[in-house]
């Protein structure tokens, strides 16, 4: 099945030290039996070829006998052992992570990682969906149930980047990789240990002024790791400019991706593929068509739809010198425009193969500042009209981490949710592949916009909870840090200049709220449509002396209502519900066998807050 494939302008070359394994004992799904492949892919591509143009030191790379670059990833296929539906799924994986198996309600995180995915309900499964992860990034450390990519390195004269950080607590030192207690990443290596010019910057908030630590107080350890005199302190911004000469070529996890998915489809007789990415994988999709890459080097279709969920209206550190793929926070090349979608396709317009886009964000993504770039003017912030090839929704009142129960333990002022979207996102990967295999239109974008009333400012959605007791507001200067980013002469061909220059904040939209203080704008679980509480996408981190009042990354608030609603019997708000599901059912914006899940969370929580609700005194 795996021999060599070749086509013209581009060779992906045979899969070798292939495994394949029954998954789960030949566990029968809907679908029929699956098999778990594991494998490692190795790509060559030509360098002088139009479709890698753009690839950041690219040309740089010593090439084989035949002018090709070549360069290898991990592999994994969970495919059917019989006859599937036809379609292929490609999971961009977030930060190297399988996962479980995506769009399947109760399946575990995936984390610690694993090579046993757990495949929750099968629902991709019953359809007989083959899914596909390929290694894209250089950064990981190739590990069971992680997926990376050998990145050709290229030698090149010792050059700036920056290392950017934020402790949850004091910590003596730090590594040169945005790595975490909860992920470790391959280092940039300083290229001098007593560098007098690299320069460690603090600041107490996202955006503000950065301020140089004495050169004193600061070192490299050894090539791997940064140490501040009396050590990093929690909850400060830190920003290390220094050089390296260590040099990988991240784009080539575009072509990664691009080949992968161009190879399989055509081995497996497809007839039709997607690209699903969560967050930084998410981010790397709208990287993908921005550049026009949904073409392969024998101007072959690459995906019919792209579903992006909770990226933004970001880009990421994936193809540019010193690039840092697994940045958490990156505030640089993923900032710069254009946001809107007609903007992201305009090349792939030019070129031809424009997919059918899926954007979904949770309300953090709007109170980050860059979620409504997706559809506004980023200079004035006016609606944008809608493109054709493209639905963006926001979900209203959730936020980037949704279901994880974590989020309990985060240093956040305000108490959490975590409300379930995956019930939405089933019913929007259907819609999606139907709209791109059978040319049905899927349901209307749902997205804050001035021209319904359904758009506010952060300002105007806080002073509506000002006068709230008993809440934490963040402080309102600390918010607009989406903002214009010089990153030198010489960013267009890859080379950024650091420290970089940011100009004035983008304006930030976001849902107005109703007299409960829930989203208008969006589409609305049952468990925020009929609420008992107040969900927002915004929740500031717990107070600290001497700090101000910002944003906690990711997360949302549960607060009361801001005007109660009229008491109901648990048989009356069980009815309102169910209403609330069926009427996104008949939206297609929810699927028959979700109906009684969401119900079921919505009815969990009202029964949850009486049973918390402080009794009268006798």
């Amino acid at each position: 099945m795996y021999a060599r494939c070749e086509y013209p302008g581009m060779t992906l070359r045979a899969l070798r030290d292939t495994v394949v394994t029954p998954y789960e004992s030949g566990r029968v799904f809907g679908g029929g039996p699956y098999e778990w492949v594991s494998a490692v892919a190795e790509f060559a591509v030509d360098p002088a070829a139009e479709a890698n143009a753009g690839i950041t030191d690219l040309e740089l790379v010593p090439r084989d006998a035949a002018g090709l670059v070549s360069f290898d990833a991990d592999l994994r296929i969970l495919r059917p052992t019989g006859n599937g539906n036809g379609r292929l799924l490609f999971v961009v994986a977030n930060r190297g992570l399988l996962g479980g198996v995506p769009f399947s309600a109760k399946a575990g995180l995936g984390f610690p990682p694993t090579e046993e995915l757990d495949p929750g309900d099968g629902f991709l499964l019953d359809r007989g969906w083959t899914i596909a992860w390929c290694g894209w990034q250089w950064d990981v450390l190739r590990t069971p149930g992680v997926v990376g990519l050998a990145a050709p390195t290229v030698k090149v004269d010792p050059g700036w980047l920056r290392i950017e950080f934020r402790p949850d607590a004091d910590q003596p030192d730090h590594p040169l990789s945005d790595s975490s207690a909860l992920f470790t990443f391959t280092d940039y290596p300083t290229a001098f240990l007593d560098d007098p010019e690299a320069v460690l910057y603090e600041r107490l908030s996202p955006g503000a002024e950065p301020t140089p630590i004495e050169r004193s107080r600061w070192q490299f350890r050894d090539a791997q790791t940064v140490a501040l005199d009396g050590g990093f302190q929690a909850f400060h911004w830190y920003t290390l400019i220094y050089r390296s000469s260590h040099c990988p070529v991240t784009g080539t996890s575009l072509l990664a991706v691009r080949d992968a998915v161009s190879y399989l489809r055509r081995d497996g007789d497809f007839e039709a593929a997607f690209g699903y990415g969560v967050s930084q994988s998410g981010r790397l999709l709208r990287q993908f068509l921005y550049e026009g890459r949904n073409l392969d080097e024998a101007g072959a279709l690459v995906f019919d739809g792209v579903f992006a969920h909770i990226a933004g209206g970001r880009r990421g550190e994936f193809n540019h010198r010193f690039a840092q793929p697994s940045l958490t926070h990156p505030i640089g090349f993923s900032n710069v425009a254009p946001y809107d979608t007609a903007g992201l396709l305009a090349r792939q317009h030019e070129m031809g193969g424009v997919p059918k886009l899926m954007l979904t964000n949770s309300s953090w993504e709007y109170w980050r500042g860059d979620g409504a770039l997706v559809h506004q003017d980023p200079a004035t912030g006016a609606d944008l009209p809608p493109d054709p090839d493209t639905r963006a929704y926001l979900l209203s009142g959730t936020d980037h981490l949704g279901a994880f129960g974590f989020k309990e333990f985060m240093p956040v002022a305000n108490p959490v949710h975590t409300h379930d979207v995956a019930p939405v996102l089933r019913a929007l990967l259907v819609a999606l592949e139907e709209w791109a295999c059978d040319g049905v239109a899927p349901p209307d974008s749902a997205v804050p916009r001035w021209s319904d009333g359904t758009a506010a400012t952060r300002e105007d959605v806080l002073a509506q909870f000002s006068t709230h007791a008993d809440i934490h507001l963040p402080a309102v200067d600390v918010l607009n840090i989406t903002r214009e980013v010089d990153l030198g002469d010489e960013a267009s061909r890859g080379i950024g200049r650091w420290p970089l220059q940011l100009g004035e904040p983008r304006p930030a939209i976001v849902s107005a709220v109703d007299e409960t203080g829930n989203e208008r704008a969006g589409i609305a679980l049952p468990i925020v449509a009929v609420p008992t509480s107040s969900y927002t996408g915004w929740n500031p981190r717990r107070p600290v002396a001497g700090l101000p009042d910002v944003l906690y990354e990711f997360v949302g608030s549960k607060l009361p209502l801001l005007t109660e609603a009229p008491e109901r019997s648990p048989e009356d708000y069980e009815i309102e519900v169910r209403a609330a599901a069926l009427e996104l059912v008949s939206r297609r914006l929810l699927l028959d066998i979700d109906v009684e899940q969401t119900v079921r969370e919505a009815l969990g929580e009202r029964t949850t807050q009486a049973l918390n609700k402080p009794q009268p005194a006798n």
